[in-house]
């Protein structure tokens, strides 16, 4: 069985306290054929001197400043040449060394599957918390797994810029009305670290950025649940 090209990609802007071990998470991966591309926003603060130190194992790194963190998702996904993507950002670790191997190793992945997700393992200032994936039908009403905890294949791996928050929730829905359900192949397996204490999710401050975004993307296709949350948003 051929094995797949993985490429994953990690963005950082200064974060010199958690980018190495990002880099190890993914670099010491037992699985062989992968890629790695590595884009800094302009760090300032020894993140580019631990880039450097690896640079001779990475496809592609740069240090440039950009516009955040989906410009900088889709400028990695712009030097990919895997056939499949993961967004390894850094702070975030797949979850142990075999994982690419057991999702890839052994199993050949049928053609229909555009998009693979599993299970997070929440890492919080005080302890861990195994979030299980949902099934791919949750997507209508809510994000069913972390992006650090899916793989895209690359022809379908884009990001909507108009989406601050949830451009990745938006790729994940549009992948799903346009194809389907069975074109998500859900694992039942830890695949990512997801350190939750840096995620703009828990921030309240950007909570009703996030539900009106998450509400503008289901506007595509809406739903009863569509309504009813649309209303509790203008309400709020």
């Amino acid at each position: 069985m051929t094995q797949p090209l993985i490429t994953v990609i990690t963005v950082v802007w200064n974060d010199v306290e958690h980018i190495e071990q990002t880099m190890l998470s993914v670099l010491n991966q037992t699985y062989q054929n992968v890629e790695y591309i590595v884009i800094d926003g302009g760090s300032t603060d020894g993140t580019v001197d631990i880039i450097r130190k690896y640079a001779d194992r990475l496809a592609f790194w740069c240090s440039e400043r950009d516009g955040g963190i989906y410009p900088a998702m889709n400028k990695g996904v712009t030097h990919a040449t895997g056939e499949w993507i993961n967004f390894m950002n850094s702070g975030d670790a797949f979850a142990d060394d075999k994982v690419l191997e057991d999702l890839f190793g052994t199993t050949a992945i049928s053609s229909n599957i555009k998009l693979i997700g599993g299970n997070t393992i929440d890492v919080f200032p005080g302890g861990e918390k195994l979030t299980k994936a949902c099934p791919a039908s949750s997507i209508p009403t809510h994000l069913p797994f972390s992006h650090q905890a899916t793989l895209v294949r690359r022809e379908f791996c884009w990001f909507d810029l108009q989406y601050r928050y949830s451009a990745d929730y938006a790729l994940f829905y549009d992948i799903y009305f346009k194809y389907g359900e069975q074109s998500i192949k859900i694992f039942d397996r830890a695949i990512a670290r997801y350190r939750q204490e840096e995620s703009l999710t828990m921030n309240p401050a950007n909570q009703k950025k996030i539900k009106g975004e998450y509400l503008r993307i289901q506007r595509k296709h809406p739903s009863l649940h569509w309504v009813k949350e649309y209303i509790k948003w203008r309400w709020r």
